[in-house]
C-alpha cells in the first residue's frame, strides 16, 4: 500500500526497536510450535508407554516453557507499543503544527469536525496498522515452523491443506478492496458528527432561547444514522470473512481427517503423529485468521494515511519573501493603497472594491457601515489574515506582504467583539498578549484594562479557571481580559473590532475608558457601531457594499448630511 510507505520518516527513528521485536519474533514462533510436539510426545511416548517418570517431569516442563514464552511474548511486543505511542505522538504534533501554519482560508472552507477527525481519529487507525509490522513479521515465521513440522509428519496431508490459499487470497482481495471504500466513508460521516457536537455544544445558549433542541437532534440522528448504516456494512464484511476462513478452513481438514485416518489404520502414522498433524493444522489457521485481520487493520490505516497526508499537501495560501525585512515599530503611519479583496473559495464575489486611506502614526481611522460592508474583512488584511486580491497595504512604505510574518502580527493588537479565551485560568489568558511577560507586567496591563477589581475579587484570583471560552465571566469582564492582553502586548498598531458593542451601558464605560488608555499614541484602525465611540476618530469613512461611500471628520459627515448622518440618527448609534 502506497500511502502506508509515506510514514516512513515516522517510523525511521525507532528502527533499533521494530528490528529487536522482529528478532523476538524467532523464538517466539519456535515456542508457539510447542502444542505440536508437545502433545505426540505425550501420546506416543508417555501415555501409550505409561512412562511414570515422564509424566511426573513433564507439567514441570510445561511450566517453563510457557516461562519463557512470557518473557519473550513480552518484550516482543512491549517494544513495538512504544513505537505506536511515539509515532502516534509525533504524527499528531505534525498534524497541528502543520494545521495552525495554514492560512485562514482551509479553516472557512473545511469544517472543524473535519479537522478535528484527521488530528485525533486517523492516527487511531494508523496506530492500528502499526501494531500489525509484529504480526507480518511473526504470523508467517510461526506459519513456516508450523508448516515446516506438518511436512515432517505427513508431506501428503500437507499438501491437501495447500488447497485452500487460492481461496484465502481471493477472500483477502475482496474484504481489503471493499473495506478501504466504507471505511474512507466512515471517516467523513464520523467528522460530521464531530461538527455536530462541536455546534451544539458551544451554541447551547442560542439553542435554548431559540428551542432548536429538536432541529439540532434531527441533525445529529440523521448522521448517526449514516455512520450506523456504513458500520453495518463494514461489519457484514468483517463477520463474513472469518468464519468464511473457518468454512475454507473445514474444507480442507476434510479429507486430512480421512486420508490421515486410513493411514493410521494402516500403520503409516502413529495416533501421536495425526493428533499432532491435526493441531499444527489447527495452530495454522489462526496465523490465517491474524493475517486476515492484518488485511482489515491495514486497509483502515491506509485510508487514514491518503486522509492524513492529503492534509499534508495542503500549503499555505500567505506567500512568504524569500528575505523579508524586519520590523518593530511604527515611524511614520499606515497606507492602504487601492486594495480589492475577495475570499480564496469564493472569487465571485469582491467584499472589498478599491479602497484607499492613510493611518498616520499615532492617528485612529474608524470604520462604519453596515452588516456585510466589508469591514471585518478589511481590517483582517492588516495582519494578513488574508492577502489583499490586488492593490497594497504598507507600513512606513514597505508592503506588509515583504515584511517577516511574525514581525507584523507582533506589531498588531486586536481588541474584537468575539473575544477568544482558553479554558485556563486569568493570568494565563492575560499572558497569550505576551508569552514572556512576567506576572507583574501582567497585573499592570490587567489594572490599565480596569479589569484588577473584578479578578481580585475572585477566590483565586488571577489563578481563576474561567471556564470554556471564558464562559465563567460576563461579557464586560472578558472584554476587560481582551484589552488587558493588548495592553500586555505593546504593540504600536491597534485594530478595535465592534469592542463596546453588546456591552451594557455600565461595562461600556467601563471598556470604553481602558480603550481610551490603549489607544493613546497607537495607530488604530477601527470598527463600531455605538458611534460615541468614533466621534474623537481622525478619519472616519463609510463602508458600503466594500466600497468607500464618504469619508472625513465626524462633523464633516455631519454636514453632509448623506449616509453617515443618517446611521447617526439611528437610535443604537446615539450615546
Amino acid at each position: 500500500m502506497k500511502s502506508l510507505k509515506r510514514l516512513l520518516p515516522y517510523i525511521r527513528p525507532h528502527l533499533s526497536l521494530i528490528l529487536a521485536s522482529a528478532l523476538l519474533a524467532i523464538p517466539l514462533s519456535a515456542i508457539r510450535l510447542g502444542p505440536a510436539p508437545v502433545v505426540r510426545y505425550l501420546l506416543d511416548h508417555i501415555l501409550v508407554q505409561k512412562d511414570m517418570n515422564k509424566l511426573i517431569l513433564f507439567p514441570f516442563a510445561l511450566i517453563g516453557l510457557y516461562l519463557v514464552n512470557f518473557v519473550v511474548r513480552f518484550a516482543h511486543y512491549f517494544l513495538l507499543r512504544i513505537v505506536i505511542i511515539r509515532v502516534n505522538q509525533k504524527l499528531k504534533n505534525h498534524i497541528f503544527h502543520h494545521l495552525m501554519g495554514l492560512s485562514a482560508d482551509y479553516f472557512s472552507s473545511h469544517s472543524t469536525g473535519t479537522l478535528i477527525s484527521r488530528t485525533s481519529s486517523d492516527p487511531q487507525y494508523i496506530d492500528s496498522g502499526l501494531s500489525c509490522i509484529n504480526v507480518i513479521i511473526r504470523e508467517p515465521i510461526t506459519l513456516l515452523f508450523l508448516l515446516g513440522y506438518a511436512l515432517y509428519l505427513n508431506w501428503r496431508l500437507t499438501v491437501i491443506t495447500f488447497l485452500i490459499i487460492p481461496a484465502l487470497a481471493w477472500v483477502f482481495s475482496i474484504t481489503s478492496k471493499r473495506l478501504k471504500n466504507y471505511l474512507s466513508k466512515i471517516t467523513l460521516v464520523n467528522a460530521r458528527i464531530i461538527s455536530a457536537l462541536q455546534e451544539s455544544y458551544s451554541g447551547i445558549r442560542i439553542i435554548k432561547t431559540f428551542r432548536l433542541e429538536k432541529y439540532v437532534y434531527k441533525r445529529f440522528r440523521t448522521e448517526t444514522e449514516n455512520f450506523s448504516e456504513l458500520l453495518i456494512k463494514t461489519s457484514l464484511i468483517e463477520e463474513a470473512a472469518h468464519p468464511l476462513v473457518e468454512l475454507l478452513s473445514a474444507v480442507a481438514l476434510a479429507p486430512v481427517i480421512y486420508f490421515g485416518g486410513l493411514q493410521v489404520m494402516s500403520g503409516k502414522m502413529t495416533p501421536g503423529d495425526l493428533f499432532a498433524f491435526f493441531t499444527v493444522f489447527a495452530m495454522m489457521m489462526n496465523p490465517v485468521r491474524m493475517l486476515n485481520d492484518v488485511n482489515i487493520k491495514l486497509s483502515q490505516a491506509a485510508a487514514a494515511c491518503d486522509r492524513i497526508f492529503e492534509l499534508f499537501d495542503w500549503k499555505s495560501n500567505l506567500h512568504q519573501p524569500s528575505n523579508p525585512l524586519r520590523a518593530n515599530q511604527v515611524k511614520s503611519g499606515l497606507s492602504v493603497e487601492n486594495i480589492s479583496f475577495y475570499y480564496p473559495d469564493a472569487p465571485q464575489r469582491s467584499v472589498i472594491k478599491n479602497v484607499s486611506f492613510e493611518i498616520p502614526r499615532g492617528h485612529a481611522v474608524a470604520l462604519v457601515g453596515p452588516s456585510g460592508a466589508g469591514k471585518s474583512s478589511l481590517v483582517s488584511l492588516l495582519p494578513r489574515i488574508f492577502d489583499v486580491t490586488s492593490g497594497a497595504i504598507k507600513i512606513d512604505d514597505q508592503d506588509i506582504r515583504n515584511l517577516n510574518l511574525d514581525d507584523l502580527r507582533r506589531m498588531i493588537a486586536v481588541v474584537s467583539q468575539d473575544i477568544f479565551l482558553f479554558n485556563d485560568t486569568i493570568e494565563e489568558n492575560i499572558r497569550c498578549g505576551r508569552l514572556s511577560a512576567s506576572h507583574h507586567e501582567i497585573l499592570d496591563a490587567a489594572r490599565k484594562a480596569h479589569a484588577l477589581e473584578f479578578i481580585q475579587a475572585l477566590p483565586d484570583g488571577f489563578k481563576t479557571n474561567i471556564g470554556d471560552r471564558g464562559q465563567k465571566l460576563s461579557g464586560g469582564e472578558r472584554q476587560r481580559l481582551s484589552i488587558a492582553r493588548a495592553f500586555l502586548r505593546q504593540a504600536p498598531i491597534l485594530i478595535l473590532d465592534e469592542a463596546t458593542s453588546s456591552l451594557d451601558s455600565q461595562s461600556e464605560r467601563a471598556v470604553q475608558s481602558a480603550l481610551d488608555e490603549l489607544m493613546r499614541d497607537r495607530t488604530t484602525l477601527m470598527i463600531a457601531h455605538r458611534l460615541s465611540t468614533i466621534r474623537n476618530a481622525d478619519l472616519i469613512l463609510v463602508l458600503r457594499d466594500g466600497e468607500v461611500v464618504e469619508r472625513g471628520t465626524h462633523a464633516d459627515l455631519i454636514a453632509l448630511n448623506g449616509v453617515y448622518a443618517k446611521f447617526h440618527e439611528l437610535p443604537i448609534s446615539v450615546t
